[in-house]
């Protein structure tokens, strides 16, 4: 077998179809003469890119004004998500993307001053050359145009577009290195419209140019419109029994589009229909409210359809699709597919949207099994020594910690103050972390048993603590024995469906890693499996209190909508959130359908804010665009290191101020808080991942420092002192947020609720000496009382004001007595270095340089 060749596409080609400029560019600092920037970095989601590390450095171009990669191996047709890091800081918005037309290398281009442009090069050059000339089918529409799949592109149906030579002919010229054999088919954009040949064309490159003349008999269908897209777009989003649903499809044609249907279920199976008849469940109508023209290529219109109000607790299930009366076929939206058995199901869940309280007073406290302690040496089974091997090595394999270690250490945790333990995944499978799942009903007999696991979760609800597993259902191992006999068998195995296989014997991943093959989780039997046995077995019969689900965006819609029914009716106090590595409308997006989601914007902004210098202004607005971006019932998990990211002390520069200052802010501000473990005790890494081009993550995994000579006590009280901070005033967990005021420097905040009024002082910059009179904007105060909350001190007001001394990088909380209001004047309202009214006076260092708020992190 010939070894996998390269394509090349023409130039013309690849700039006109895979070089799209996205809407709305962000402007960059930018210096035309050295880019703007001492580094810029890639990151992104297709190896060997990773969305960690500097790996992949850009080097400035000074004759074109751009940063430019060394050239990167990628596989072919696949979509590629992607982002630049700029001296340290992630440039804002949603990924990019870009879809290699072809295995081969590729050089991505960073232009400072539109940062957002996508520009990706090819290469690579190839000694070959082939040119396809295909002559199409009488009634394949002129509008449409041909594409070729083949071996060299992943067998992608929709990346690599011919060039029409006449009316029904088309041709394209590739590029591969001499001698190699390219395998390929016809279609029309998409793996639904594809040539009926039951045997993949063969043509092999040569130097001189090798020209193939084929013809096209039939295909498997031809596309109505060009683009049928709903992508969830129904209102309101979160709908309660008393709300219509509003359906908006959008429909790109040249031909005349007239009429769509919606196909819904309300019992939970998947619907059925087409062309306004229902097979399963029951039909709304979908009708014309708009049309208009398009750049001169076809036409837009938008239908709009309702579903009618159903009762709480319902998951709503639903397909879509447009045709022309005087046509025949219709076809579905989003996948365009032409029947209904492979179009998307979309779905909502019909309820009073609303998660459950203990969640909202949880303090959370995260276990990475395996790093926190070894309760039992016997059960080491794979464990390494780290004498024998060294540290570097070992924190890649199993480190001895285990069920019994966090029995034996419960007592630590209730002493600490958390209320809610979240257990990393302990299912049996190949590697210390769990996320390889094997069996997704046992426990590996590295970490101990379902019994210690039932016993753990006994001792803590008797401490009055809530405990999460780490649930997995985006994919197994490619040791699970279902994986297995789907790969052995084939399609004669009955868990063939369970994944996705492709033309060329590849199967869908996670993150194109071979070892984690993707669950179909919309295959009915796949569902029922993860959502009648795994789901239940965990919560019910081992006793979890909820699940964090990782890589939340992996399952479709549909799963989360029969996900969230099938927790919900066990107990509505169950709670489920997700990792959902993205923007806010990403992750809001699963609002209603989980309970809440890790804020990734809100450890990007601590970071930066807290760790590297960057202005407090960054922290208002991360508070400020999650409450008008979250729906006030979505609980946002906020944390400052986690098991996929550095630790925050590092980052810090070993600086345990800042640590303090920044976990005191995220303990005071709207979120449900969560620590990693160890990094109460002041845990930091013993090396820079950055100087590792793998298993990076292993310095953010060592083992817990159990001797106290290696623990900072210090800061270990400060923990135990916010977390009862928090525990005492409820004003913390649920009460309002208000601004007070904010600049470099300094943030200043209220929490209110019914029971108390709580004023916020946060200062990581020199120490300051605010008039509460001013700071609120009056000529004077009157019968306004303070009492500090963690030193009981009292404050009263002389001169008609407060004054409040805020040391270097302190922080202050207080309980406001009295009537304090906010007035309209702009004063300042600090004394001592006659800076700008912006800016509260105090003596020190000056202002550093703003750091951007990264709305993304990237994975």
């Amino acid at each position: 077998m010939n070894r996998l060749s390269l394509l090349f596409l023409s130039i013309l080609l690849l700039l006109s179809t895979f070089m799209p400029t996205l809407a709305q560019p962000a402007a960059a600092q930018w210096s035309g003469d050295d880019g703007g920037y001492e580094s810029v970095v890639l990151r992104g989601s297709v190896a060997p890119l990773k969305w960690d590390g500097n790996d992949n450095p850009l080097f400035f171009d000074q004759e074109e004004g751009v940063w430019i990669s060394e050239p990167i191996n990628l596989p072919g047709g696949q979509k590629v998500e992607y982002k630049f890091v700029y001296d340290g800081e992630w440039m804002s918005g949603d990924n990019l993307e870009f879809t290699t037309p072809q295995a081969g290398t590729y050089q991505f281009v960073f232009h400072p001053e539109d940062e957002r442009h996508v520009e990706v090069r090819p290469a690579t050059e190839y000694d070959g050359e082939l040119t396809l000339r295909v002559e199409l089918p009488e009634g394949t529409p002129d509008w449409v145009v041909p594409t070729v799949a083949s071996n060299m592109n992943n067998f992608n149906y929709s990346v690599t577009r011919m060039s029409k030579v006449e009316d029904g002919l088309y041709s394209i010229t590739l590029k591969g290195p001499a001698e190699d054999e390219l395998k390929y088919r016809y279609g029309l954009g998409d793996s639904n419209y594809q040539e009926t040949r039951a045997e993949r064309r063969t043509a092999v490159f040569t130097v001189e140019g090798n020209v193939v003349e084929d013809t096209v008999e039939a295909w498997t269908g031809i596309p109505i419109a060009n683009n049928v897209s709903h992508s969830f777009n129904h209102s309101p989003f979160i709908p309660s029994e008393n709300d219509d649903v509003t359906i908006n499809v959008e429909v790109e044609h040249n031909g005349p589009i007239t009429d769509g249907g919606i196909y819904y279920t309300i019992d939970g199976v998947s619907p059925k229909g087409a062309r306004g008849e229902a097979e399963v469940g029951q039909v709304a109508e979908l009708n014309i409210v708009s049309t208009k023209e398009r750049n001169n290529e076809g036409y837009v219109s938008i239908f709009e359809g309702t579903i009618p109000a159903q009762t709480n607790e319902t998951p709503v299930k639903y397909k879509v699709d447009v045709w022309d009366k005087d046509g025949e076929g219709s076809q579905f939206a989003d996948t365009n597919s032409l029947d209904s058995v492979g179009a998307t199901e979309f779905a909502y869940y019909v309820d009073e949207f609303q998660s459950p309280d203990w969640a909202k007073d949880a303090v959370i406290y995260h276990i990475f099994v395996d790093r926190f302690k070894d309760g039992n040496p016997n059960n080491n089974y794979d464990t390494v020594d780290v004498e024998d091997v060294g540290l570097e090595e070992a924190l890649k394999d199993w480190m001895g910690g285990d069920l019994e270690g966090i029995i034996e250490k419960i007592d630590y945790l209730n002493e600490l103050g958390v209320n809610t333990l979240y257990l990393s995944p302990v299912f049996e499978g190949p590697y210390s972390h769990g996320y390889h799942p094997i069996d997704f009903l046992n426990v590996d007999k590295n970490f101990g048993s379902i019994e210690l696991l039932q016993e753990l979760i006994d001792k803590a609800h008797a401490r009055d603590m809530k405990v999460i597993y780490d649930m997995v259902p985006n994919h197994s191992s490619d040791e699970s024995a279902f994986f297995q006999d789907a790969l052995d068998n084939g399609k004669e195995s009955p868990y063939y469906d369970w994944y996705t296989f492709y033309e060329d014997g590849s199967y869908e991943t996670f993150y194109g890693v071979e070892s984690l093959p993707q669950l179909n989780n919309d295959n009915p039997e796949t569902r029922e499996y993860m959502l009648e046995e795994v789901i239940p077995f965990w919560l019910e019969e081992v006793n979890f209190d909820g699940y964090r689900l990782d890589y939340a965006k992996g399952p479709s819609y549909s799963f989360w909508v029969d996900f969230r029914h099938a927790v919900k009716q066990l107990d509505k106090d169950y709670y489920i959130f997700g990792e959902i590595w993205d923007n806010r409308d990403k992750i809001n997006s699963y609002s209603g359908k989980l309970d809440g989601a890790l804020d990734f914007g809100f450890h990007d902004t601590f970071k930066g804010t807290f760790a590297k210098g960057g202005s407090m202004k960054n922290v208002s607005n991360l508070v400020k665009e999650n409450a008008t971006s979250y729906h006030p019932e979505y609980i946002m998990s906020s944390f400052l290191d986690n098991h996929d990211v550095p630790r925050f002390l590092y980052e810090a520069g070993n600086d345990t101020d800042k640590l303090k200052l920044a976990s005191f802010t995220q303990f005071t501000l709207p979120g449900s808080p969560m620590i990693y473990y160890g990094t109460e005790v002041g845990m930091s890494q013993s090396e820079n991942h950055n100087e590792y081009s793998d298993w990076k993550d292993r310095w953010y995994r060592e083992m817990m420092p159990w001797n106290e000579e290696n623990q900072d006590l210090d800061v270990f009280a400060h923990y135990q002192e916010i977390i009862a901070l928090r525990a005492e005033y409820s004003a913390l967990r649920t009460g309002t947020f208000e601004e007070v005021f904010v600049n470099d420097d300094v943030l200043v905040f209220e929490r209110v609720d019914n029971d108390s009024r709580l004023l916020v002082i946060v200062n990581k910059g020199a120490e300051q000496t605010f008039d509460l009179a001013k700071l609120y904007h009056q000529d004077r105060l009157t019968n306004v009382r303070l009492e500090n909350a963690l030193t009981q001190e009292k404050k009263t007001t002389k001169k008609g004001t407060i004054e409040i001394t805020t040391e270097a990088n302190g922080f202050n909380i207080f309980e406001i007595s009295g009537k304090l209001t906010k007035g309209e004047n702009e004063e300042s309202v600090g004394r001592g270095n006659g800076k700008a009214p912006e800016t509260p006076v105090g003596k020190g260092k000056g202002h550093e340089k703003a750091a951007k708020t990264p709305v993304l992190n990237g994975q």
